[in-house]
């Protein structure tokens, strides 16, 4: 491979891929995006599910024997559960009529008989006691949608919850292309396992993502961003993260593992025959860009600061969905930013972009409102750049229009589809597009830049927040952010004078901030 230079790195190097060995695996490379960012992002699957698809991964055997539970390992493959039974029990009442194919109708009368006659009690105790369960399992939905009773999702509650995505392929059923449908039995060969339409792989990216980085926490990468003076609060983290993050995951995980475990497994015991396969089937792992360990270590520790927080799961797992958007987010920045050589460098912030943020009431034609438009119109347009950069791609792929439309769709339309789903971006729809934060977004970001039960200046609040996520708040921020999108005002002068008060009133209203005087402010996660 050629070395020429794209930005601050070399081309060989950005693009290499982890794990290695994986360099001519060509699966799905048609579209540039994956060449780019590694296997894959996918704009169609919904933030619940990438992260359920990673808690999926993490919590799965990663060897065929079963063991490798809860790990981040560097591994080719692992082992899900697919938990049919569960979901035609908790499900198929509910699911688009359209796609309940007149066998599944009956398989779910016989379950839902089978379940009966493992309660006590006479009719009316046990059609209750079914009742009951299957309006607890229908609660914990977390993707539903238009869709077929086998593609829902359930919220990752529990690791009792997680299954790898199955599809039913309704009308290749009802043409009988691989013979007819009389029963369940003869149904299992329209079940699908490996289209990949909804678990998309991006949470495996982002799961690779964690164990390429704690596969080399001294590497010089990660070496090199911890001597700049803005990341030496990650140094003490640094310390058992693998071992800490992986508890901390693992005990979220079962918090309500006894109760619903239970339950799960007498369904799944009861329906035992409705399984499409005797043994669990193993699912391969694409590759990630190798050079991404150091958002997968910014990605790792601040996860560790939700799972060591004394929320509620269900408050945690809201903030993991979010941390998982902006990890997607953020990677589409890093990596574009390495190959794109047309911007400046950021002060404070390694990965070299901007989001100017503006109070989401700020009235049109006041400079900063402007200035949060244009920084989202820049970072708009260097991810539609990233895919046309002259002589990127080498060999004999050469993408055509297609493939460019189809990485377009995980790249910049991917961008702006999640930062608009967060409220990171608004409005929706329509001109003026720009960067906002909401109160929940800077509750997040306390909760996972802050260590639980710690407090930081309010300037150093500003400092992280740049340092991790190149969103710039305070002044100093702001004057660097300005001369990135080369405003054409006095960068330094501006930010002098740029109001900041929405941000302090926002965060004491979440109540995160201390005033210990007219001059010191204190930003605290209660944890």
């Amino acid at each position: 491979m050629t070395t020429e230079k794209y930005g601050n790195d070399d081309l060989a190097v950005v693009l290499q891929r982890f794990p290695s060995g994986r360099e001519n695996d060509n699966v799905g490379t048609d579209n540039p995006a994956i060449h780019i960012y590694g296997r894959r992002f996918y704009k169609d699957q919904t933030p619940i599910e990438y992260l359920a698809e990673f808690l999926l991964v993490f919590a799965s055997p990663k060897q065929e024997n079963g063991e490798g539970c809860y790990q981040f390992a560097n591994v080719p493959c692992y082992w899900p559960e697919d938990r049919l039974a569960l979901k035609l029990f908790s499900f198929f009442p509910s699911s688009k009529l359209e796609t309940r194919h007149p066998v599944h109708r009956q398989s779910y009368l016989d379950a839902i008989d089978a379940v009966k006659e493992r309660v006590n009690g006479n009719k009316e105790d046990k059609e209750e006691a079914v009742r009951l369960i299957q309006s607890l399992f229908n609660g914990f939905v977390g993707v539903a949608k238009n869709r077929t009773w086998v593609t829902y999702s359930f919220l990752p509650a529990s690791t009792a919850f997680l299954s790898r995505e199955v599809n039913w392929e309704h009308v290749k059923a009802l043409r009988g292309a691989q013979g007819q449908v009389t029963d369940w039995e003869s149904s299992k060969v329209y079940f699908a396992d490996n289209l990949r339409n909804f678990m998309g792989r991006g949470g495996e990216l982002l799961y690779l993502q964690i164990v390429n980085f704690l596969a080399q926490t001294n590497s010089p990468d990660i070496n090199r961003m911890l001597e700049v003076e803005e990341y030496q609060h990650l140094r003490h983290k640094l310390n058992n993260i693998d071992s800490n993050l992986s508890s901390g995951l693992r005990g979220l995980l079962e918090e309500f593992g006894g109760q619903l475990g239970g339950l799960v497994n007498l369904i799944e015991n009861t329906l035992e025959s409705y399984k499409i396969n005797s043994e669990l089937k193993s699912s391969s792992l694409g590759w990630v860009p190798a050079i991404s360990k150091t958002e997968g270590a910014l990605f790792a520790l601040e996860m560790d600061n939700i799972c060591s927080s004394r929320l509620g799961l269900l408050d945690k797992l809201e903030l993991l969905k979010t941390l998982c958007c902006m990890q997607v987010l953020r990677s589409l920045c890093f990596q574009a930013r390495r190959l794109d050589n047309s911007e400046k460098t950021t002060a404070g912030f390694i990965g070299n972009y901007v989001w100017i943020v503006t109070d989401s009431e700020s009235k049109p034609g006041t400079p900063i409102r402007q200035m949060a438009q244009d920084s989202f119109n820049r970072i708009d347009a260097m991810l539609y750049r990233v895919l046309r950069i002259p002589n990127l791609f080498k060999g004999n792929f050469q993408p055509t229009e297609k493939d460019l439309k189809n990485g377009d769709d995980n790249v910049f339309r991917h961008f702006r589809k999640f930062t608009k789903e967060i409220g990171l971006v608004i409005p929706q729809k329509g001109s003026g597009q720009r960067f906002t934060l909401h109160q929940g977004l800077l509750r997040f970001l306390v909760a996972t830049l802050i260590c639980p039960g710690e407090r930081i200046r309010l300037n150093h609040f500003y400092q992280r927040v740049f340092a991790h996520y190149g969103i710039a708040l305070g002044r100093e921020q702001l004057a660097v952010a300005l001369n990135w999108c080369g405003n054409e005002v006095d960068a330094e002068s501006y930010s002098i004078t740029a109001n900041t008060t929405w941000i302090e009133e926002a965060l004491q209203q979440g109540g995160f901030l201390v005033e210990l005087s007219d001059a010191v402010s204190m930003v605290k996660n209660p944890g």
